[in-house]
């Protein structure tokens, strides 16, 4: 079957996160340098993308993977500051989890392929996944408290037990690939980044075997049957965010990782 490459959809033009189809599986590229921050763009073509992709009965299973050096960095923080400055951090953070949101609820298998950092919010992409294949020594993270920031928590919880989560959480800590695998959080983990989209593209085979019309159904009843209420707990998350933002701690940690520097927290 020929390759489809999928440049505008409904008059928006993609520019960071790309789209091709072949053989019924759709290809879903980061494209940020340099480290794949989630920006405002990142998130308007995956919602562009994903709603192309619930619409196209050619499209069986899906791959999200980076072309560049690393996977997702998370939301990017220059941006989030400003939203700060703008007092607009509800609206920042309610774009990026209707994108996270939107990969969650894809009617079809989503596999992502992960290299280099997957931390902050864009941990949330393989953890609202249904297969993540990783490279040894990919590290993961989920380092919002480190910048005052409450996110991510709700996704976390498809990938790790609730202590490990909260640990990670609290401190900030990453864990690698080969970590995360003891806990199930990441399905296959290969040995080297050449290794990594022919697992991925083979995995997509064989889910394809199954037929289009059993995955769309199946996918429907997983995610019901889950019961993860992603769209509570993101819209928790936005609330606690709120919250936080009303103090100077709020906008010291945030200015405190763009200066490199340690945050001086004074409780207000």
């Amino acid at each position: 079957m020929s390759e489809r490459k999928i440049e505008e959809i409904q008059g928006h033009k993609l520019t960071q996160v790309f789209l091709r189809v072949e053989d019924h599986i759709g290809y879903i590229t980061l494209h940020n340098p340099p480290v794949n921050a989630a920006s405002g763009p990142v998130q308007e073509d995956i919602l562009a993308i994903c709603d192309y992709i619930n619409h196209d009965d050619d499209i069986w299973v899906c791959i999200m993977h980076s072309d560049i050096k690393t996977f997702c960095v998370g939301v990017d923080i220059n941006r989030f500051y400003q939203s700060i400055l703008d007092k607009d951090v509800t609206n920042v953070q309610e774009v990026y989890y209707d994108g996270a949101l939107a990969l969650y609820e894809l009617r079809v298998p989503l596999i992502c392929a992960v290299h280099g950092h997957c931390l902050g919010g864009g941990l949330c992409y393989p953890a609202g996944a249904d297969i993540t294949i990783a490279v040894k020594g990919t590290v993961f993270g989920s380092p919002e408290a480190k910048l005052s920031v409450v996110g991510g928590s709700g996704h976390l919880g498809r990938i790790l037990p609730p202590q490990i989560q909260r640990d990670m959480c609290y401190c900030g800590t990453f864990m690698t690939a080969e970590e995360l695998e003891k806990y199930g959080g990441v399905t296959q983990v290969v040995d080297t980044l050449d290794e990594l989209m022919p697992a991925a593209v083979a995995k997509a085979r064989e889910i394809c075997k199954r037929g289009p019309l059993v995955l769309r159904y199946l996918k429907a009843c997983l995610n019901a049957q889950e019961d993860f209420q992603m769209k509570r707990k993101n819209d928790l998350e936005v609330t606690y965010t709120r919250y936080m933002a009303r103090h100077a701690d709020f906008k010291e940690g945030v200015t405190a990782f763009l200066e490199k520097r340690e945050p001086e927290y004074k409780g207000e």
